[in-house]
């Protein structure tokens, strides 16, 4: 009889659905580390790439029943950790009007793969939020492209536009509340 260390990772995938956790271990041992990697590659932050893979494999946990692999294991947590950072970044844009949509739209969280479609989608994603961004009122534009663009405060953007700090406020957040219905809407068209 085969170790658990010389067991196939879809072999130990059918006994840990069957309840055993010493496969589920032998899983979890062996993808952990590489799929750490990914999620701090994308996420640049050690305790949320930490959080973000612990979910992943809650989530097979709690779904094990009803999991049916048509591949190898490791590319269905490559799926799940995608979703889930993706999960994680949707929270946190959520909770931020201040986080930056080079941030949603950088290159890191693409091409988990190599097989080009993710970075097809965010090209699309690029142009989308180019074209939303363009379709701002012109003061709303230009107030958002002087913040993102330019890294200006709102207090420069004020005083160079000789308008209220508040004002410049509300215009960034306009903007990025159409940015983000867009971004939402676009996502879940992707990923439903």
């Amino acid at each position: 009889m085969k170790s658990k260390e010389e067991i196939s990772d879809e072999e130990l995938f059918v006994m840990f659905q069957h309840d055993d956790r010493g496969a589920f271990s032998q899983l979890y041992s062996r993808h952990w580390t590489n799929l750490l990697k990914k999620a701090l590659h994308k996420l640049s932050d050690q305790v949320a790439a930490e959080e973000v893979v612990q979910n992943v494999f809650v989530n097979l946990w709690k779904w094990r029943e009803n999991i049916v692999l048509k591949g190898e294991l490791k590319y269905y947590l490559y799926t799940m950790l995608r979703n889930e950072i993706f999960r994680y970044m949707e929270q946190r844009f959520k909770q931020s009007n201040n986080i930056s949509i080079d941030e949603i739209a950088s290159p890191r969280f693409v091409s988990m793969d190599n097989d080009g479609h993710e970075r097809i989608e965010y090209v699309e994603l690029q142009h989308k939020i180019t074209q939303i961004v363009g379709g701002l009122p012109e003061k709303c534009r230009l107030i958002f492209q002087m913040s993102r663009d330019e890294g200006l405060t709102a207090k420069q953007i004020a005083d160079q536009l000789n308008i209220s700090h508040r004002t410049v406020e509300t215009q960034i957040s306009k903007a990025i509340r159409a940015l983000k219905d867009a971004i939402r809407k676009v996502t879940t068209l992707l990923y439903s």
